[in-house]
């Protein structure tokens, strides 16, 4: 009897302690064969499978974490995610380096390095985006931030992503210089080539056959008159080039935004009052959109009515049929930002000017000045937003800005 308990004891404590190695994942664990003979093969058998799938979950577990671990550091976005008390969880050495600190164990510590980063990430919803500018030693780097959310169990965490955007700004910024210069080239040589053509033409009046300039006695009323009509042109030329360079001023030098709260519908039903004389020339039905109806936007009112004015104006001259169809749609996204739409059933943007349309002076009008879309990127970079299109060639349009 004795013996037999003894025998019992050592098996409770032995598969008491193999349970005990489940819980803390330790595979290595296995009954003695020596102390424990009268176990049936089948459940040795049994144990063992255990015992090889847990050090398999085990090993996969650390390869997998090894992996993460060796991604998120080498990656070349800046990773944080914090507890919901601001405790740092994980900071990656691309985040170090752009926010030029050596470690931070809590989110505080960056109230006094980067105060306006460090409000961002204490003040943003899940899905907010920004383009910011982190102060280092020697210069400032443009960064894009995003914020999102997730949970772990029942544990909530944020994460923040950082992108070191600093050469694609470069290269955006050389390409857009080139495509200005360009323009400016273009309109620059339209207004001057007529203009040095029509001096020279003029000077020539002033010339008789031996290449000498004429006495005031050989000035024809034919003479006069060219002389006039030139001088004329010329006047125009000049003026246009005037009015071009002013434009250019008008995108360069924007006011300081002045932001206020107010109804989307306000905004939207005050631009059907305005241009209402315009829909009706041109047969156009106008629908308006907004969910909910009481919709609230913060912006500098005016520069945004301007910008859809510019955006109407130009559907409608899109719009060449008499069933002519524009829409001004209002919403919140599943980011909670709120959007603005307008669509319309004109006959879309040319697919090889698509990548033009928002350069300065750019137009396809014959009479247009190139400054509304433009103007209108310009303004909604102001207010930290965006304006983006999507179009059909012969069939729609449809410009989004999103705040």
């Amino acid at each position: 009897m004795y013996l037999l308990l003894n025998y019992i004891n050592k098996f409770n404590r032995e598969v008491a302690d193999y349970f005990a190695a489940l819980k803390t994942n330790d595979a290595s664990f296995a009954f003695h064969d020596k102390i424990f003979p009268y176990i049936s093969q089948e459940v040795r058998n049994d144990i063992a499978h255990v015992r090889d799938q847990l050090f398999n979950i085990t090993e996969l577990k650390e390869i997998q974490q090894s992996y993460f671990k060796t991604l998120i550091e080498n990656a070349h976005t800046g990773i944080i995610t914090l507890t919901e008390s601001g405790k740092v969880d994980l900071i990656n050495r691309c985040a170090l380096e752009l926010l030029n600190i050596n470690r931070i164990s809590h989110i505080k510590a960056l109230e006094n390095v980067h105060p306006g980063l460090y409000h961002i990430i204490q003040n943003s919803p899940a899905g907010f985006e920004k383009l910011i500018t982190i102060k280092g030693k020697t210069k400032a780097t443009p960064i894009s931030i995003r914020i999102s959310e997730f949970k772990q169990k029942q544990s909530k965490y944020k994460l923040i992503s950082f992108l070191n955007i600093e050469t694609e700004l470069n290269e955006k910024e050389i390409e857009s210089w080139h495509k200005l210069i360009r323009v400016l080239t273009h309109e620059i040589n339209n207004t001057v080539s007529p203009i040095t053509s029509l001096a020279n033409t003029l000077e020539k009046l002033y010339r008789n056959n031996s290449e000498k300039t004429i006495t005031k006695e050989e000035i024809s009323d034919r003479i006069i008159e060219k002389t006039f009509e030139g001088l004329h042109i010329i006047s125009q030329r000049g003026e246009g080039l005037m009015q071009f360079v002013n434009n250019y001023r008008n995108i360069s030098s924007l006011k300081k935004m002045s932001f206020e709260t107010f109804k989307v519908a306000e905004l939207f039903y005050n631009l059907e009052l305005l241009l209402k004389d315009k829909f009706d020339e041109k047969n156009i039905n106008l629908t308006i959109d907004i969910k909910p109806i009481d919709l609230e936007l913060t912006a500098d009112r005016n520069y945004i009515e301007q910008v859809f004015i510019n955006l109407i104006k130009n559907s409608c001259d899109a719009i060449q049929n008499s069933n002519g169809i524009i829409i001004l749609r209002a919403f919140k996204n599943e980011n909670n930002k709120v959007i603005l739409e307008i669509s319309d059933n004109g006959v879309g943007i040319p697919e090889d000017v698509t990548d033009k349309i928002f350069i300065p002076f750019f137009t396809t009008k014959e009479h247009g000045s190139g400054i509304g879309l433009s103007l209108a990127q310009q303004i909604m970079r102001l207010h930290g937003g965006s304006i983006t299109f999507n179009s059909v060639k012969g069939d729609n349009t449809k410009f989004i800005l999103s705040f």
